[in-house]
């Protein structure tokens, strides 16, 4: 796997599994340059932040530190927001909700880039021309 540049989105007060996650990070991969980080004042507004990394770097994959206290409702419409990112812009964002801690967050990442990678270099070898002579 090539190196892999990595976001990360912190809701304030959230940032103890951060260290962690980093940590495993580099055991597991080549970080290119330095993970991202940035600080949100809120689990809504990990949505826009997620999304600023898809459209405006060129992140691998973000990991996302929330509440898991949070409101259910603000909770929810967060991780719809998340996984709209996910689908509209074909990359991995994995949460604290669904991974508690930042080993686990962090190989599920690396992980879901990994199989992106596997899957996008088979249907480039699939590809068959279509075109007339």
């Amino acid at each position: 796997m090539t190196a892999l540049k990595i976001g990360f989105v912190v809701v304030e007060g959230c940032g103890e599994q951060t260290m962690l996650a980093e940590h495993m990070l580099h055991q597991m991969v080549e970080i290119e340059g330095e993970v991202e980080y940035r600080l949100v004042p809120g689990t809504a507004e990990t949505v826009l932040a997620a999304k600023c990394f898809a459209e405006l770097t060129s992140v691998d994959a973000v990991l996302v530190f929330m509440p898991a206290e949070e409101h259910p409702q603000v909770l929810a419409a967060a991780l719809n927001g998340l996984t709209d990112v996910v689908l509209d812009w074909n990359m991995p964002v994995v949460t604290t909700i669904s991974y508690p801690d930042g080993t686990s967050l962090a190989r599920a990442a690396v992980a879901m880039v990994g199989l992106q990678m596997e899957m996008e270099a088979r249907a480039e070898r699939v590809q068959m021309d279509t075109s007339v002579n």
